[in-house]
Protein backbone atom coordinates (compact mmCIF):
# COMPACT_ATOMS: atom_id res chain seq x y z
CA UNK A 1 0.00 0.00 0.00
CA UNK A 2 1.05 3.31 -0.69
CA UNK A 3 2.42 5.16 1.82
CA UNK A 4 0.23 8.21 1.37
CA UNK A 5 -2.66 6.48 1.66
CA UNK A 6 -1.55 5.46 5.20
CA UNK A 7 -0.80 8.85 6.02
CA UNK A 8 -4.21 10.25 5.27
CA UNK A 9 -5.98 7.31 7.06
CA UNK A 10 -3.80 8.47 10.09
CA UNK A 11 -4.23 11.98 9.37
CA UNK A 12 -7.90 11.57 9.68
CA UNK A 13 -7.96 8.93 12.95
CA UNK A 14 -6.02 11.82 14.34
CA UNK A 15 -9.22 14.26 14.64
CA UNK A 16 -11.17 11.38 16.67
CA UNK A 17 -10.73 10.89 20.34
CA UNK A 18 -9.58 6.89 19.92
CA UNK A 19 -7.91 7.77 16.56
CA UNK A 20 -4.67 6.19 18.33
CA UNK A 21 -6.49 2.81 19.78
CA UNK A 22 -8.02 2.65 15.94
CA UNK A 23 -4.83 2.79 14.52
CA UNK A 24 -3.48 0.91 16.88
CA UNK A 25 -5.95 -2.31 15.95
CA UNK A 26 -4.48 -3.85 12.95
CA UNK A 27 -1.40 -5.12 15.47
CA UNK A 28 -3.49 -6.86 18.07
CA UNK A 29 -5.56 -8.97 15.44
CA UNK A 30 -1.50 -10.40 14.64
CA UNK A 31 -1.47 -14.73 15.61
CA UNK A 32 0.16 -14.36 19.53
CA UNK A 33 -0.38 -11.16 19.52
CA UNK A 34 0.04 -10.80 23.27
CA UNK A 35 2.63 -13.48 23.89
CA UNK A 36 4.89 -11.60 21.55
CA UNK A 37 4.34 -8.29 23.26
CA UNK A 38 4.71 -9.94 26.56
CA UNK A 39 8.16 -11.82 25.28
CA UNK A 40 9.35 -8.41 23.02
CA UNK A 41 9.08 -6.23 26.03
CA UNK A 42 11.22 -9.20 28.93
CA UNK A 43 14.19 -9.53 25.97
CA UNK A 44 14.19 -6.13 25.45
CA UNK A 45 13.99 -4.91 28.94
CA UNK A 46 16.84 -7.07 30.03
CA UNK A 47 18.75 -6.53 27.18
CA UNK A 48 19.14 -2.56 28.06
CA UNK A 49 19.50 -3.42 31.82
CA UNK A 50 22.51 -5.88 31.19
CA UNK A 51 23.60 -3.45 28.99
CA UNK A 52 23.48 -0.20 31.91
CA UNK A 53 25.63 -2.77 34.53
CA UNK A 54 23.77 -1.22 37.42
CA UNK A 55 23.66 -3.78 40.46
CA UNK A 56 20.91 -4.34 42.23
CA UNK A 57 22.55 -6.56 45.05
CA UNK A 58 22.94 -3.52 47.28
CA UNK A 59 21.33 -2.10 50.40
CA UNK A 60 20.43 1.12 48.60
CA UNK A 61 16.98 1.94 47.24
CA UNK A 62 16.94 2.01 43.54
CA UNK A 63 14.45 3.97 41.60
CA UNK A 64 14.32 3.69 37.52
CA UNK A 65 12.15 5.72 34.92
CA UNK A 66 10.36 4.60 31.36
CA UNK A 67 9.53 6.34 28.91
CA UNK A 68 7.45 5.75 26.72
CA UNK A 69 4.74 2.72 28.58
CA UNK A 70 2.72 2.46 25.34
CA UNK A 71 0.15 -0.37 25.53
CA UNK A 72 2.00 -2.99 27.71
CA UNK A 73 3.26 -2.69 31.53
CA UNK A 74 5.33 -5.78 31.00
CA UNK A 75 8.51 -3.53 31.04
CA UNK A 76 7.38 -2.18 34.49
CA UNK A 77 6.46 -5.09 35.75
CA UNK A 78 9.90 -6.99 34.36
CA UNK A 79 11.76 -4.08 36.52
CA UNK A 80 9.88 -4.88 39.62
CA UNK A 81 10.94 -8.07 39.60
CA UNK A 82 14.83 -6.93 39.24
CA UNK A 83 14.63 -5.75 42.00
CA UNK A 84 14.12 -2.19 41.60
CA UNK A 85 12.31 -0.10 44.63
CA UNK A 86 10.58 2.41 42.48
CA UNK A 87 9.40 2.64 39.13
CA UNK A 88 8.16 5.39 37.27
CA UNK A 89 6.19 5.01 33.37
CA UNK A 90 5.18 7.78 32.02
CA UNK A 91 3.34 8.23 28.52
CA UNK A 92 1.40 10.92 26.46
CA UNK A 93 -1.62 8.79 26.44
CA UNK A 94 -3.09 6.71 28.80
CA UNK A 95 -3.24 3.46 26.85
CA UNK A 96 -2.53 0.61 29.63
CA UNK A 97 -5.75 -1.87 30.73
CA UNK A 98 -6.20 -4.54 33.25
CA UNK A 99 -7.61 -6.66 30.49
CA UNK A 100 -4.37 -6.74 28.25
CA UNK A 101 -2.38 -6.91 30.85
CA UNK A 102 -3.85 -9.92 32.43
CA UNK A 103 -3.76 -11.38 28.71
CA UNK A 104 0.41 -10.70 28.46
CA UNK A 105 1.77 -11.29 31.75
CA UNK A 106 0.94 -15.05 31.93
CA UNK A 107 3.66 -15.14 29.46
CA UNK A 108 6.22 -14.64 31.52
CA UNK A 109 5.21 -17.36 33.55
CA UNK A 110 8.29 -19.67 32.02
CA UNK A 111 10.93 -21.21 34.16
CA UNK A 112 13.61 -20.18 31.76
CA UNK A 113 12.12 -16.24 31.65
CA UNK A 114 12.15 -16.16 35.69
CA UNK A 115 15.67 -18.15 35.74
CA UNK A 116 17.20 -15.21 33.74
CA UNK A 117 15.56 -12.43 35.58
CA UNK A 118 16.76 -14.05 38.83
CA UNK A 119 20.37 -14.06 37.62
CA UNK A 120 20.40 -10.41 36.57
CA UNK A 121 18.27 -9.27 39.36
CA UNK A 122 17.51 -9.40 43.28
CA UNK A 123 15.73 -11.82 44.28
CA UNK A 124 15.73 -15.78 43.87
CA UNK A 125 13.61 -17.47 41.67
CA UNK A 126 11.05 -18.52 44.19
CA UNK A 127 10.60 -15.04 45.36
CA UNK A 128 9.90 -14.12 41.83
CA UNK A 129 7.44 -16.61 41.31
CA UNK A 130 5.90 -15.99 44.23
CA UNK A 131 5.64 -12.21 43.43
CA UNK A 132 4.59 -13.87 39.67
CA UNK A 133 1.52 -15.53 41.28
CA UNK A 134 0.62 -12.46 43.44
CA UNK A 135 1.07 -10.21 40.21
CA UNK A 136 -1.37 -12.58 38.26
CA UNK A 137 -4.38 -12.38 40.73
CA UNK A 138 -4.76 -8.87 40.55
CA UNK A 139 -8.18 -7.50 38.94
CA UNK A 140 -7.16 -3.82 39.03
CA UNK A 141 -3.98 -1.70 37.80
CA UNK A 142 -4.06 0.36 41.64
CA UNK A 143 -3.58 -2.89 42.59
CA UNK A 144 -0.87 -3.88 40.40
CA UNK A 145 0.90 -0.58 40.70
CA UNK A 146 0.70 -0.79 44.56
CA UNK A 147 2.38 -3.54 44.72
CA UNK A 148 5.27 -3.35 42.33
CA UNK A 149 5.33 0.47 43.47
CA UNK A 150 4.94 1.30 40.19
CA UNK A 151 3.98 5.15 38.98
CA UNK A 152 1.91 5.63 36.28
CA UNK A 153 2.04 8.99 34.67
CA UNK A 154 0.28 9.61 31.99
CA UNK A 155 -0.18 12.77 29.60
CA UNK A 156 3.13 13.54 31.34
CA UNK A 157 5.15 16.79 31.43
CA UNK A 158 8.48 16.93 32.93
CA UNK A 159 7.34 18.58 35.93
CA UNK A 160 4.95 15.80 36.45
CA UNK A 161 7.94 13.69 36.64
CA UNK A 162 10.15 15.62 38.94
CA UNK A 163 7.21 16.20 41.02
CA UNK A 164 7.12 12.34 41.67
CA UNK A 165 10.81 11.66 41.76
CA UNK A 166 13.36 13.62 40.70
CA UNK A 167 16.29 11.11 41.48
CA UNK A 168 16.72 8.11 39.06
CA UNK A 169 19.67 5.30 38.75
CA UNK A 170 18.10 3.90 35.40
CA UNK A 171 16.27 5.48 32.83
CA UNK A 172 15.43 3.70 29.57
CA UNK A 173 13.11 3.59 26.63
CA UNK A 174 12.39 1.75 23.79
CA UNK A 175 11.24 2.95 20.15
CA UNK A 176 10.26 6.10 21.45
CA UNK A 177 12.63 8.67 21.32
CA UNK A 178 11.97 9.12 17.52
CA UNK A 179 8.44 10.27 18.22
CA UNK A 180 9.88 13.19 20.38
CA UNK A 181 10.10 16.28 19.08
CA UNK A 182 13.41 17.97 18.56
CA UNK A 183 12.78 20.76 20.82
CA UNK A 184 10.98 18.52 23.81
CA UNK A 185 14.45 15.95 23.29
CA UNK A 186 16.74 19.06 24.22
CA UNK A 187 14.58 19.75 27.54
CA UNK A 188 14.39 16.24 28.04
CA UNK A 189 17.88 15.71 28.19
CA UNK A 190 18.71 18.46 30.06
CA UNK A 191 16.92 17.10 32.51
CA UNK A 192 18.16 13.45 32.53
CA UNK A 193 21.38 15.22 33.62
CA UNK A 194 19.98 16.45 36.84
CA UNK A 195 17.59 13.59 37.51
CA UNK A 196 20.85 10.59 36.78
CA UNK A 197 22.82 9.51 39.99
CA UNK A 198 26.52 9.79 40.44
CA UNK A 199 26.58 6.00 39.33
CA UNK A 200 22.98 5.79 37.30
CA UNK A 201 22.69 5.14 33.63
CA UNK A 202 20.08 5.95 30.82
CA UNK A 203 19.76 3.54 28.06
CA UNK A 204 17.24 4.37 25.17
CA UNK A 205 16.81 2.59 22.02
CA UNK A 206 15.96 4.20 19.13
CA UNK A 207 14.19 3.84 15.93
CA UNK A 208 15.40 5.90 12.68
CA UNK A 209 13.87 5.13 9.76
CA UNK A 210 10.55 5.86 8.38
CA UNK A 211 7.32 3.66 9.68
CA UNK A 212 5.44 3.95 6.93
CA UNK A 213 8.41 1.24 5.71
CA UNK A 214 7.42 -0.90 8.55
CA UNK A 215 6.32 -4.42 8.20
CA UNK A 216 2.48 -4.78 8.28
CA UNK A 217 -0.95 -4.57 6.24
CA UNK A 218 -0.13 -0.67 5.33
CA UNK A 219 3.78 -1.57 4.81
CA UNK A 220 4.71 0.31 1.43
CA UNK A 221 7.40 -1.89 0.18
CA UNK A 222 8.21 0.63 -2.67
CA UNK A 223 10.16 2.69 -0.55
CA UNK A 224 13.76 3.07 1.25
CA UNK A 225 13.13 2.99 4.93
CA UNK A 226 14.78 6.53 4.61
CA UNK A 227 11.73 7.70 2.11
CA UNK A 228 10.94 10.29 4.48
CA UNK A 229 14.46 12.10 3.96
CA UNK A 230 13.37 12.81 1.25
CA UNK A 231 11.03 15.63 1.91
CA UNK A 232 11.01 19.06 3.52
CA UNK A 233 9.68 19.71 6.89
CA UNK A 234 7.08 21.43 5.35
CA UNK A 235 5.86 18.80 3.31
CA UNK A 236 6.32 16.11 6.07
CA UNK A 237 4.54 18.39 8.36
CA UNK A 238 1.47 17.70 5.89
CA UNK A 239 1.52 14.04 5.81
CA UNK A 240 2.77 13.42 9.43
CA UNK A 241 2.85 16.26 11.51
CA UNK A 242 0.15 14.49 13.77
CA UNK A 243 0.11 12.68 17.49
CA UNK A 244 -0.28 9.21 15.71
CA UNK A 245 2.00 9.28 12.34
CA UNK A 246 4.45 11.73 14.00
CA UNK A 247 8.65 11.24 13.60
CA UNK A 248 10.96 13.44 13.97
CA UNK A 249 13.31 12.21 11.68
CA UNK A 250 16.46 12.46 13.14
CA UNK A 251 19.85 10.16 13.10
CA UNK A 252 22.01 8.79 15.58
CA UNK A 253 23.78 12.12 15.21
CA UNK A 254 21.34 14.31 16.62
CA UNK A 255 21.36 12.34 20.08
CA UNK A 256 24.93 12.31 20.19
CA UNK A 257 25.16 15.84 19.64
CA UNK A 258 22.56 16.35 22.33
CA UNK A 259 24.52 14.43 24.77
CA UNK A 260 27.96 16.70 23.98
CA UNK A 261 25.87 19.63 24.79
CA UNK A 262 24.75 18.57 27.78
CA UNK A 263 28.26 16.85 28.75
CA UNK A 264 26.35 13.49 29.05
CA UNK A 265 29.24 10.72 29.32
CA UNK A 266 28.68 8.26 26.48
CA UNK A 267 29.40 5.18 27.21
CA UNK A 268 28.47 3.37 24.16
CA UNK A 269 26.25 3.71 20.89
CA UNK A 270 25.29 0.56 19.37
CA UNK A 271 24.37 0.90 15.60
CA UNK A 272 21.83 -1.88 13.86
CA UNK A 273 20.69 -2.60 10.44
CA UNK A 274 18.38 -5.53 11.06
CA UNK A 275 16.55 -5.62 7.80
CA UNK A 276 17.75 -4.65 4.19
CA UNK A 277 19.79 -1.77 4.24
CA UNK A 278 18.67 0.96 1.24
CA UNK A 279 20.29 4.33 2.15
CA UNK A 280 19.06 7.29 -0.34
CA UNK A 281 22.02 8.38 -2.00
CA UNK A 282 22.91 11.77 -0.40
CA UNK A 283 21.80 14.10 -3.30
CA UNK A 284 18.45 12.51 -2.16
CA UNK A 285 18.16 13.86 1.15
CA UNK A 286 16.04 17.17 1.70
CA UNK A 287 18.51 20.12 2.49
CA UNK A 288 15.76 20.37 6.02
CA UNK A 289 16.65 17.48 7.35
CA UNK A 290 20.46 18.24 6.78
CA UNK A 291 20.34 21.78 8.55
CA UNK A 292 19.16 19.81 11.83
CA UNK A 293 22.67 18.65 12.58
CA UNK A 294 25.19 21.18 14.54
CA UNK A 295 27.85 19.15 12.57
CA UNK A 296 27.67 17.04 9.64
CA UNK A 297 31.11 15.34 8.20
CA UNK A 298 29.84 12.98 6.35
CA UNK A 299 26.28 13.50 4.81
CA UNK A 300 25.91 9.33 4.45
CA UNK A 301 25.81 9.07 7.80
CA UNK A 302 22.26 9.99 8.38
CA UNK A 303 21.09 6.66 6.92
CA UNK A 304 24.10 4.10 8.40
CA UNK A 305 22.00 3.03 11.12
CA UNK A 306 18.13 2.04 11.18
CA UNK A 307 18.39 1.31 14.99
CA UNK A 308 20.57 2.00 17.58
CA UNK A 309 21.14 1.97 21.49
CA UNK A 310 22.49 5.24 23.07
CA UNK A 311 24.09 4.15 26.46
CA UNK A 312 25.24 7.40 28.58
CA UNK A 313 25.81 8.55 32.17
CA UNK A 314 26.24 12.23 33.91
Amino acid sequence: MHWKIKASLQKILHFTKIGDQLNHIPATLKKDYHKNVCLYQFYECIRKFEASKIQLETDTKKAALEIGTGYSLIAPVVLYLLGFDTIVTVDISKDVSIKTFQKQIIHLNDATLLQTVSEKGRFTVLEIKEKLQQIQSFQTLEKLYKFCNIIYIPKYTLSDIENTCNSFDYICSQVVFEHISPAFLKQLFIKMKTWLTKDGCAIHTINFIDHFANPGFFQDKNISEFNFLKYSDNTWDFWAGNAIAYTNRLSYLYYLELCEANKLQVIDFIGENYRIHNPLPTTEIHPDVLKKYKQLSNVEDVCKFQRGTLIFKK
